[in-house]
């Protein structure tokens, strides 16, 4: 097995605000020819998993996306405005109340309100962070 490329070559502070951290770090993907590519991962209190940073580039630039973990146990990341009140889905009903403009992390089981949700200046700072890691 091919050890996995350094990433990033320089040291990235990690990120953190709203009860979630953020780190740079390598991920593994599939591939004999590039054994990782650059992600982040994400802890919140529902849990610790990563995701490569270009689909995380693009959900971030798509407010009415959803967005799953691929490393390490199943997290969603969710923008609160793409799930209208009564929309008839466990997305949905969790974030009932929820004012739109935030980003929320949920478990996997999506059983139960997210307990960190960015807003205004944390998710500003998220945004920041995440455009100015190398890719």
């Amino acid at each position: 097995m091919v050890p996995a490329e350094p990433w990033p070559r320089v040291p990235v502070a990690p990120w953190s605000g709203g009860g979630a951290t953020a780190e740079a770090v390598p991920v593994a993907v599939p591939s004999k020819r590039r054994p990782s590519a650059p992600g982040v991962v994400v802890t919140v209190p529902e849990g610790r998993s990563g995701v490569r940073l270009d689909e995380l580039v693009r959900f971030l630039g798509d407010e009415n996306a959803v967005l799953e973990s691929t490393h390490g146990p199943t997290l969603y990341a969710v923008w609160t405005q793409a799930w209208p009140k009564r929309s008839a889905t466990a997305v949905g009903d969790v974030l009932e109340g929820e004012a739109p403009g935030g980003l929320a992390f949920l478990g996997a089981a999506v059983d139960a309100p997210p307990t960190v949700v960015l807003r205004s200046a944390e998710l500003e700072s998220f945004r920041a962070w995440v455009a100015s890691l190398p890719s």
